[in-house]
């Protein structure tokens, strides 16, 4: 899908490896959102860090920066860390936006593959960048490289060979930069470290651009001097053609240097030049919620990339060592999507939601097993833990780097799974600390027990399903287990009587289709799962059930119209059995309105979204359907019919907004009762 003007405004294509952090690839080609420290940090520059071309003609140079117009609020970003950017100051000035620029710019992405195109009336050569990281079905190795991979194509009209040269310019953003110029074989480039950090330490990193391109210079540090000498000699340098291979003995501060790659290119001909950016700092912590050892600091551990390749220089060598190959194999998978027959907007929303994996929200521990956020706030992760009912909802793992899914389940029974079978639905970090404390959500501990399912129809591993059979059977019997003190299913008859957090983090008092049909998938796949493993017993107890409560689910949970909560919500008694301010958000006193005399959160006769969620994981995991036929397809098109809005002018939400004004959306719950009163 092609992107122009103010389309490409909030474009930060992620460029990095699964759990590697990323660069952003901005909409009009600039480099953003530099995430490679470990966290997130959107809304980032580093430093002036930019591509730049020269092209030499018999008229003389012509000189831009290799982007497109700002696309920043014009009035400036808000900035709280700077009293000289921010609103009010303009466009920020590592933005680039002041200098020499493309008048014509427009992004392509086709996922992993992320491409700019430049030109401009006058300028004598049209450019066309393609950046990606590889992304290879079933190779999570090479799909997880700590780098940014970078081709820029250069065509002309002139009749004339041109010569061009492209640099490339980053800052080292240490506060004691070392910078160094280096040749390794047939590459060359410009090596960036933190001298003051040794290399276990949490802090310390290093980056590296490396070109094969022949004809290349090499100044590994921008001149020192007072407020912007760097950046302005820098330009004179590029300008004039002269880049002298400046190098300082001491430390600086945020340092910047450049890689200049050239070459020639004639009418019908392409000139090309690469390179690769990759990046270093292997030390992990755990920011969010610190924890130290017996030596007061921090407990640290390291990136699984650090442990692969010894700094960025190594790394760097080694993807482009294998750009060819590693490109290659990234294009059969891009255009596997792109030949299918999916419609123009179901593909870019799969390549949309594919590239999260290629940004902070995940990150691969020492030994190589995955971890994700919920998501990314602007300068830190969102909700800690491979959170379970949260990435229930992600199968691309499953299906295209299945080694790394099948790690989710193995370090959830191993570090967040009780004796008796209730499961901390988040890890925590540095594993092996303690348990995270909170109720185990019913959706999400189902949900476990489904991907378990799942995991092994995919692999065909018995003995690996063997190895964790009784934990996950624990998982499921805890439903009904006497230590259960949220009281699920305590009758064990398939029905979901109990108090049960769930994925809006808040309860449910009484059974809903939503988490029914969570827990009768489940309940299908513990049977299969035992079956297949030889324990008849057990596989003909967990059917029973389920066929029990599937009975009754299809017979006291359909109201006529949709499928709903069964729920008195004018009963207070409802919640007496449950012991409230124990590992619990609310008290009972807030789940009590003592002005309308309600238990407050609940679904009760709402249509939800999520009302037959089971049916849509029975239908990728391949169990058994959960719902009638015919009572889902009179749900689907009522849930369509109160849930599904063609404009949202009128519907009030207090929340999140997604969908606003004019546009059209569907709403999570809609309380029916009222528009049909």
């Amino acid at each position: 899908m092609i992107y122009r003007n103010e389309k490409t405004k909030n474009i930060s294509f992620p460029l990095g490896g699964i759990g590697s952090g990323c660069i952003g690839l901005a909409g009009n080609g600039g480099l953003i959102d530099w995430e490679i420290f470990n966290r997130q940090n959107k809304n980032t520059f580093n430093g002036y860090s930019h591509f730049a071309i020269r092209v030499k003609t018999k008229e003389g140079s012509f000189v831009k920066v290799l982007q497109g117009d700002t696309a920043e609020n014009l009035m400036g970003m808000h900035d709280h860390s700077s009293v000289w950017d921010g609103f009010g100051f303009g466009p920020h000035k590592c933005s680039m936006a002041g200098y020499p620029h493309f008048k014509n710019s427009e992004f392509e992405s086709s996922f992993p593959f992320a491409t700019v195109r430049l030109w401009e009336e006058g300028f004598p050569v049209k450019a066309r960048l393609s950046a990606f990281n590889p992304f290879i079905p079933h190779d999570e190795y090479n799909s997880s490289l700590p780098a940014a991979f970078f081709e820029w194509e250069i065509e002309t009209e002139s009749e004339e060979p041109l010569k061009f040269d492209i640099a490339f310019s980053i800052q080292n953003p240490a506060k004691s930069s070392v910078n160094e110029a280096i040749s390794c074989g047939d590459f060359g480039g410009v090596f960036f470290k933190n001298a003051a950090e040794g290399e276990v330490s949490p802090e310390y990193f290093d980056l590296c651009i490396l070109t094969d391109t022949e004809q290349r210079l090499l100044q590994p540090y921008w001149h020192r001097g007072k407020l912007q000498d760097a950046s302005i000699s820098y330009w004179r340098d590029f300008c004039g053609d002269r880049m002298p291979e400046r190098r300082y003995t001491d430390a600086g501060r945020c340092d910047h240097g450049t890689v200049v790659a050239g070459g020639r290119v004639s009418k019908g001909e392409k000139g090309r030049v690469r390179f690769v950016l990759a990046w270093n700092m292997p030390t992990r912590i755990n920011y969010w919620d610190p924890i130290k050892g017996e030596d007061g600091k921090d407990l640290t551990w390291k990136n699984y990339y650090a442990t692969q390749f010894k700094s960025s220089l190594e790394s760097a060598a080694y993807s482009l060592g294998k750009f060819d190959e590693l490109k290659r194999k990234s294009e059969a998978f891009s255009e596997a999507i792109e030949c299918s027959t999916l419609p123009e907007f179901a593909k870019d929303a799969v390549s949309a939601n594919l590239s999260v994996l290629k940004t902070p929200t995940v990150l691969r521990m020492e030994d190589g097993s995955l971890w994700g956020w919920e998501g990314g706030h602007e300068l830190s992760g969102s909700c800690e833990g491979s959170c379970q009912h949260v990435w229930n909802y992600a199968y691309a793992l499953p299906f295209l780097f299945p080694r790394l899914e099948r790690s989710l389940r193995e370090n959830t029974i191993k570090y967040a799974l009780d004796e008796n079978g209730a499961s901390h639905f988040r890890v925590t970090l540095p594993l092996g600390r303690e348990k995270f404390n909170f109720r185990p959500c019913v959706d999400g501990q189902m949900g476990e027990v489904i991907k378990v399912f799942r995991e092994w129809k995919l692999s065909g591993d018995t003995d690996w399903l063997r190895r964790h059979a009784e934990a996950v059977f624990s998982m499921l019997e805890y439903a009904w287990s006497e230590e259960n003190y949220d009281k699920w299913d305590r009758d064990k008859d398939g029905v979901l009587e109990g108090r049960q957090h769930h994925t809006l983090d808040l309860e449910l008092f009484g059974p809903s289709s939503w988490l029914q049909g969570m827990y009768l998938l489940a309940l299908d796949c513990g049977s299969r799962m035992a079956e297949a493993l030889g324990d008849f017993a057990k596989a003909r107890e967990y059917r029973d059930v389920y066929e029990k409560g599937k009975r009754w689910t299809n017979e006291h949970l359909f109201n006529g119209r949709y499928f709903h909560q069964q729920v008195d919500i004018k009963d207070k008694s409802t919640l007496d059995p449950y012991e409230f301010g124990k590992i619990i958000v609310f008290e009972d006193d807030e789940y009590w309105n003592e002005e309308t005399e309600e238990i407050k959160y609940q679904i009760a006769e709402g249509c939800i979204i999520d009302q037959m969620l089971g049916d849509w994981h029975s239908a990728l995991v391949g169990a058994e359907e959960i719902f009638d036929a015919q009572k889902k397809k009179t749900a689907l098109a009522h849930l369509f019919k109160y849930n599904f809005k063609t404009s949202m002018r009128e519907v009030v939400n207090t929340w999140r907004n997604f969908a606003v004004n004019d546009e059209a959306g569907t709403v999570i719950y809609n309380v029916v009762w009222l528009l049909l009163s």
